[in-house]
């Protein structure tokens, strides 16, 4: 729980201190203010998603395996690279030369990754009996941070073509 609620934490707080002190010509605008929220999101996300892939992968696997309720298994090993791949591309979208090309697709990997997972945390749930905390915390965490970030990008990209529909 506690690794789930850290990073949404994080983001916030990290957010609202960059848009206090964001210092770009279109600081307060509506766009810039969901622009940052959007790479917050996503950057943190993906920190996260580089730190868990590597305790996939690492020898503390079998103990993280635990945590979440399963069974210790070579599949966390493919699980931790497609976390730390994952995070890799959201970190990208930190950089302003790959953010545009980038943040479509680190949108839809994050969905399809952290949709998987709920499922599977659901299923842990629902089939297996796995009431462990951090199983059944990962689900709305795993629900929720697609949803937010699929409509920050929609919201970013209206309001990136109304920018570009106005400076013509």
């Amino acid at each position: 729980m506690i690794f789930f609620t850290v990073s949404w934490v994080i983001t916030l707080v990290g957010w609202v201190i960059h848009v206090l002190v964001d210092g770009v010509p279109n600081r307060r605008t509506k766009h810039r203010v969901l622009e940052l929220l959007l790479l917050w999101m996503l950057v943190v996300t993906g920190v996260f998603g580089v730190i868990s892939g590597f305790l996939h992968v690492s020898s503390l696997s079998s103990e993280l395996a635990e945590l979440i309720g399963y069974a210790p298994s070579m599949f966390q090993w493919e699980v931790g690279w497609g976390d730390i791949a994952l995070g890799v591309l959201l970190i990208g979208c930190a950089f302003p030369k790959l953010r545009d090309g980038w943040m479509t697709a680190s949108v839809v990997v994050l969905t399809f990754q952290y949709g998987g997972d709920a499922i599977g945390h659901i299923m842990g749930y629902e089939i297996h009996d796995n009431f462990s905390p951090d199983n059944v915390w990962a689900i709305p965490s795993d629900i929720l941070q697609p949803l937010v970030a699929i409509t920050l990008l929609v919201l970013y990209r209206r309001g990136q073509r109304e920018l570009e529909s106005n400076s013509s």
